[in-house]
C-alpha cells in the first residue's frame, strides 16, 4: 500500500509552486497541509531567503563565504525556480543563479531539439 500523502508527489504544480515561492516574499505562513508543490516553492524561497542574509552578513563582517554547506541546496533552488516560472533575479545567491541558468539552457537546448 502506498502512503496517501505520497499521491502528491506523482506530479508536479507548477503555478502552486510558483505561488508559494511568491508568497514566501509577502510574509505568508506555511501551512503544514498545503500541497507538496506549495511547500516545496516555500521552502526553496525559504532557502534561498535565510542563505543570502546570511551570506551578506558574513561579508560586511569581512568574512569570506562560498556556501559550503549550501552551495547544492541553493543551485537545486535555483533550477527548480526556472522550471517553474520563477523569473531570474539579480539579488540572488550565487548558486541559485547558476542553477537557474542551468536549467534555462537545458530547457533551450531541449526545446531546440523540438522536444519541448
Amino acid at each position: 500500500m502506498i502512503y496517501p500523502g505520497l499521491a502528491a508527489l506523482k506530479y508536479w504544480d507548477r503555478k502552486k509552486y510558483a505561488a508559494e515561492y511568491g508568497a514566501r516574499f509577502s510574509e505568508i505562513p506555511d501551512s503544514e497541509t498545503a500541497h507538496h508543490c506549495w511547500r516545496c516553492g516555500w521552502e526553496d524561497a525559504d532557502t534561498e531567503a535565510l542563505e543570502s542574509a546570511r551570506h551578506k552578513k558574513v561579508l560586511a563582517e569581512g568574512g569570506e563565504d562560498h556556501f559550503e554547506d549550501t552551495w547544492g541546496n541553493l543551485f537545486d533552488s535555483g533550477e527548480e525556480a526556472r522550471a517553474n516560472g520563477i523569473p531570474f533575479d539579480e539579488e540572488r545567491t550565487e548558486p541559485w543563479k547558476e542553477g537557474w541558468i542551468a536549467t534555462d539552457i537545458n530547457l533551450g537546448m531541449f526545446t531546440e531539439r523540438g522536444q519541448g
